[in-house]
């Protein structure tokens, strides 16, 4: 039931912002024209059927598809591995729905950015379809997580809350993106914003690992704390990269591309590996299969 609820409210979602986004008029700043966009990156010409393509940052969209097929594949395993355990299940979807986003954001991000931003236009879009469905995507998946940790970390009173609540909030983050894309409003539907709304989701599954681990001791919720931390040196990574404008430097003085995104993705795979490595085994149901009250039923 909230599989089937999440899945109809995400394709609704997705297909308003796809058939009302009016974000055309949002403008990259500085103002950049296609020639100044290619100029500050690697990029190939493809011919396909006697028509041209550019293809932005050709190793960056590698490493970006790698890491999407990589979480797919995971959460393709704890899928076919989830016998009857439900936190499996919800961690295999969400893994498989941060594969997808992953690749999505790659087409548009890398890839295919410069067709999708710049192709025909004086000056550069800030943002694309893609790239808000990326977050719509991300921001459920998240929520299939929080889901998870009802069955892994909490008593049923508190999995019957998580649930509502990773219900609830993906419809908000739904209304919230609508907003953004419709008026539009450029926070809303920056990345920025994206953390903003978010953030407090995985601050939620991380506190709800280290009660039941203080309450237990045992090895999932444990480990269930090694992966948020990792998560986290995961992004701080990404800033360290981005704030020392390391990226920047390898390209302008040695002819080496790898920006911020680059240390991110390539984080990002390690800390797939982790998730697998650390709940391969251990990732089971901690609280019992009582029927879950979900919004509306009684």
């Amino acid at each position: 039931m909230l599989m089937l609820l999440i899945f109809l409210g995400m394709t609704v979602t997705i297909l308003a912002v796809c058939m009302f986004s009016n974000t055309g008029g949002l403008l990259m700043l500085p103002l950049t024209t296609p020639d100044q966009f290619l100029s500050g990156m690697p990029y190939a010409t493809l011919s396909i059927h006697g028509k041209d393509f550019i293809l932005i940052q050709p190793s960056s969209t590698i490493l970006v598809y790698l890491l999407g097929l990589i979480m797919i594949a995971i959460g393709i395993y704890f899928l076919v591995t989830k016998k009857k355990q439900q936190s499996r299940y919800y961690w295999a979807f969400g893994l498989i729905l941060w594969g997808i986003s992953a690749i999505v954001a790659g087409t548009s991000y890398q890839a295919f950015g410069y067709e999708l931003k710049c192709r025909g236009l004086e000056h550069c879009l800030f943002t694309s379809n893609f790239e808000l469905v990326y977050m719509l995507l991300t921001a459920f998946c998240i929520n299939f997580l929080v889901a998870a940790t009802g069955f892994t970390s909490t008593g049923v009173s508190g999995r019957n809350r998580l649930m509502k609540f990773a219900l609830i909030d993906s419809a908000i983050y739904s209304v919230y993106m609508f907003v953004g894309a419709v008026l539009p409003v450029k926070f809303l539907i920056s990345y920025e914003g994206f953390m903003a709304f978010i953030g407090a989701n995985f601050l939620i599954m991380f506190i709800l690992n280290i009660l039941h681990y203080k309450k237990h001791k045992e090895n999932l919720n444990r480990n269930l704390i090694y992966i948020w931390i990792g998560f986290l040196i995961v992004n701080i990574g990404y800033f360290v990269f981005l704030l020392g404008d390391i990226g920047a430097n390898l390209y302008k003085n040695y002819g080496v591309w790898f920006n911020e995104n680059d240390a991110l993705h390539v984080l990002l795979i390690l800390w797939s590996c982790l998730i697998l490595v650390l709940l391969r085994k251990d990732l089971i149901d901690k609280v019992d299969n009582s029927p879950i009250q979900y919004p509306g039923t009684i």
